[in-house]
């Protein structure tokens, strides 16, 4: 079986390269932007799995549903708790569900639609300040979640710390980290953010997204040298 994900490391794809170098697997990255003739004109990141020596093959979109696919394909029980029967896994889907939905697609992607790509969705701030709201609320609630453990389903690191700590480089990339930043009681998080941007296959990762920014940026700098 070969894999292959399609979608630069900068976009939500990091979640998926995350996982990759956690679970020390082979797979091929084809560095595609949305909606690119690389990216076939769909969204990314997609999953391409080819079987039996490329006599059959399907493709798994959105980066939660690759990362859980991922885990139990490879049999990783303690990136994603297993089917059945597992206390845990209920717990697992239930974090995913509000990272996805609460903090993702109606937090981030609100400020990424209406105010980073006004011009295309259209400008609206009240939308932008209430996604905030929403961001900082949910947020809160994962904080409590995760007390005093090490991860956000306890003891081991899994899955849906890729989609969290994800969530929180992209809202400290967009200056809403300060909401936790200016609260005592929010210490827990930095630490719980450190303690994942330590693993070696966040590293691996970051690097990875840094290396095709700068050689993307070489690559513009060259394009209009020659204007």
């Amino acid at each position: 079986m070969s894999l292959t994900l399609i979608g630069r490391t900068s976009y939500r794809t990091f979640r998926n390269v995350w996982m990759l170098e956690e679970l020390g697997i082979d797979y091929e990255q084809v560095l595609a932007h949305p909606r690119s003739k690389l990216a076939k004109g769909e969204k990314i990141p997609m999953l391409v799995v080819v079987k039996d020596g490329g006599s059959s093959q399907f493709v798994l979109r959105e980066s939660a549903a690759i990362n859980t696919y991922l885990g139990d394909k490879y049999g990783r029980t303690d990136l994603c708790p297993n089917l059945v029967p597992s206390t845990p896994r209920p717990l697992y889907e239930q974090t995913v569900h509000m990272i996805c939905n609460e903090l993702d697609s109606q937090g981030l992607w609100i400020h990424r639609k209406h105010e980073a790509l006004g011009h295309f969705f259209g400008t609206i701030p009240e939308a932008v300040s209430v996604a905030k709201r929403n961001f900082e609320s949910v947020n809160r609630i994962l904080v409590t979640q995760l007390g005093s453990e090490n991860y956000i389903l306890g003891a081991n690191f899994t899955a849906a710390d890729i989609l969290w700590v994800h969530t929180l480089d992209w809202a400290e990339s967009i200056g809403w980290e300060k909401a936790w930043a200016e609260d005592d009681d929010m210490n827990r998080l930095y630490q719980y953010i450190h303690r994942c941007r330590s693993r070696p296959a966040y590293i691996r990762t970051f690097d990875k997204k840094s290396a095709e920014a700068e050689a993307e940026l070489k690559k513009k700098l060259a394009k209009k040298a020659k204007l």
